[in-house]
């Protein structure tokens, strides 16, 4: 273990970022006699640091060249880096920048700290996998702190319906849906309003609110026919968004910030110096989950491309596609169709979900699986999609595929996989599930949803599901 590197993975909105800015923060604070320093690249800006040719370029580019004594500062950097510490947040590949290729691979400030964000799945690539470094893992919020920062956000009676919804209350263990589920609920509904409970339904609900902050509307009566006639702007900046998703990029240089107010809501300003008065513009989403749910707007409006897509997903160089897959399969969620009718026709939404799941799970569970394929097959991340399609069909088609089956021991769930397991399971009302949790870590959120689900599960043999859920409990974070 190479504690001079230091891996941080966490799921999309976990909290990654928030840990980096923490560690800006307490250096900042630091009251350290000796000299050291610190430096932090969003790897969102990559026309920033695709364009530095040196060590030099990249570090006196993203921050302030000293007054004098350039070259000083430098040579003392290089002379001293067990005092340096870089930070790259969002980490795809090394194929971005040689240099900075050259600072993880120690060829460039061997002594360097070195801290490296990205999602899990990044986690296996080449680059990684022989990178010596200490792991760190973000969780996201416990249920103590879901408690402490709704109560915060809301008034007391949406906390209470957020507390009292469990599928909501899951979703807020990752700190971006909490600010979400916040945000959804900061305006005025109908009581008979159905609470979102699934991730796309969050986005669809920002969305809305993005676009009727961006003209000034107060109301939402006029909102319907404003989405009507924006949409246009939506969908051109929701093809920008798969093409880039496709190429693993984050930065936009065909759309700018000012070209409509509906951009305006969901893009930030990107700045590259390139000459002493001169600077080169671009754009990136606010966030890349952002990014993804627009990209999954495009396939909705283009179906012919969702089996590429899908199949793309299984391969090494495109299986970051596989984050559009939950929000298409939430598109297609009835429950969605009033409020993306302003978009697509729901005829057309129907259209595609008769085929469209059982080419999902065809494609990731070909045939039959055995025992020697069922190691390799993404059960956690079939439920997942299945959730936010909220789809019984689909979910028997899924169980019949498994032979009714769910096979999850050594696996590490979070709590919203446990809502979307629990979901799956529930829609088994004619056949009892066989339910395998052997060494599977149960938080007090997942154990309250899966005893929910419990009449839908086959109870047998010695070594029975009764043993493994005591012995999950016990070992438990509750």
């Amino acid at each position: 273990m190479n504690k001079t590197n230091i891996l941080v993975v966490g799921k999309p909105g976990i909290g990654k970022t928030a840990v980096t800015h923490q560690m800006l923060k307490l250096w900042a604070e630091g009251d350290n006699n000796k000299l050291d320093y610190m430096f932090y690249f969003d790897m969102r800006e990559t026309s920033q640091i695709t364009s530095a040719k040196n060590l030099e370029d990249l570090l006196f580019s993203a921050y302030r060249e000293p007054d004098e004594g350039k070259e000083e500062v430098l040579q003392d950097i290089k002379n001293n880096s067990e005092n340096v510490t870089v930070i790259f947040d969002g980490l795809t590949d090394l194929q971005c920048s040689p240099v900075v290729q050259g600072l993880v691979e120690k060829h460039l400030l061997p002594d360097a700290k070195i801290v490296i964000t990205c999602r899990p799945e990044v986690e296996s690539e080449d680059f990684l996998l022989d990178w010596a470094s200490l792991r760190v893992e973000v969780k996201g919020f416990s249920e103590e702190s879901i408690k402490a920062y709704l109560s915060k956000m809301l008034s007391a009676v949406h906390l209470s319906s957020v507390l009292n919804n469990l599928e909501l209350f899951t979703l807020c263990h990752v700190p971006m849906y909490a600010l979400m589920v916040a945000a959804c609920f900061s305006f005025k509904t109908s009581k008979d309003y159905q609470q979102p409970c699934t991730i796309t339904e969050i986005y669809i609900n920002i969305l809305r609110f993005c676009v009727q902050k961006s003209h000034g509307m107060i109301k939402n009566r006029g909102l319907n026919d404003y989405i009507r006639k924006k949409c246009e702007e939506i969908l051109s900046l929701a093809e920008v968004a798969f093409l880039a998703t496709q190429g693993k990029s984050v930065n936009l240089t065909s759309l700018q910030c000012e070209d409509s107010s509906v951009h305006s809501a969901f893009l930030k300003t990107l700045g590259e110096k390139v000459a002493p008065t001169q600077w080169r513009s671009s754009s990136a989403f606010l966030h890349y989950t952002v990014q993804e749910f627009f990209a999954g707007i495009w396939l909705l409006m283009n179906p012919e491309k969702m089996t590429d897509v899908v199949q793309q997903c299984l391969t090494e160089g495109k299986k970051h596609m596989k984050h559009l897959i939950p929000f298409m399969c939430g598109f297609l969620n009835d429950r969605n169709l009033d409020t993306l009718g302003h978009l697509i026709l729901a005829q057309q939404v129907k259209d595609t979900s008769k085929w469209f799941f059982k080419e999902l799970l065809n494609t990731f569970i070909p045939c039959p699986p055995n025992q020697d394929d069922s190691d390799g097959l993404d059960i956690l991340f079939l439920c997942q999609c299945l959730y936010e399609s909220q789809s019984s069909e689909a979910c028997l088609f899924l169980l019949n595929k498994l032979d009714y089956c769910l096979d999850l021991s050594g696996k590490s769930l979070d709590p919203y996989h446990w809502c979307a397991v629990s979901y799956v399971i529930s829609q088994s009302e004619d056949r009892k599930i066989t339910l395998n949790l052997d060494n599977v870590m149960i938080s007090e959120q997942g154990l309250s949803l899966i005893l929910v689900c419990l009449r839908n599960v086959q109870w047998c043999g010695c070594n029975s599901l009764q043993q493994q859920l005591w012995r999950a409990f016990l070992l438990s974070e509750v």
